[in-house]
């Protein structure tokens, strides 16, 4: 996604993402570097669940990398095995 400041150097956050993070005029988001990026964080934690339409919908995302189904077996087996053999 690429946006581009006015000419008042602003930014508008397209409404896509203002619906996912359930950003409203007057909420604050948190500005951090990280390299050579910026970050934009808001300052409210997301709820879980939200209602649409009448229906309970969950708006949190599942990183990739819990998709990756043999390193998380992987990982869960070199936890156990450093408990078990108090590594």
């Amino acid at each position: 996604m690429i946006l581009t400041l006015d000419k008042m150097s602003r930014l508008v956050v397209p409404k896509g993402l203002r619906d996912r993070f359930g950003l409203q005029p007057g909420d604050e988001l948190e500005i951090t570097l990280e390299g050579d990026g910026i970050k934009l964080t808001p300052l409210q934690p997301i709820p879980a669940l939200g209602e649409k339409s009448g229906v309970m919908v969950c708006s949190s995302e599942v990183p990739a990398s819990a998709w990756d189904i043999p390193a998380f077996i992987e990982q869960q087996r070199e936890q156990r095995g450093r408990e078990i053999g108090g590594l």
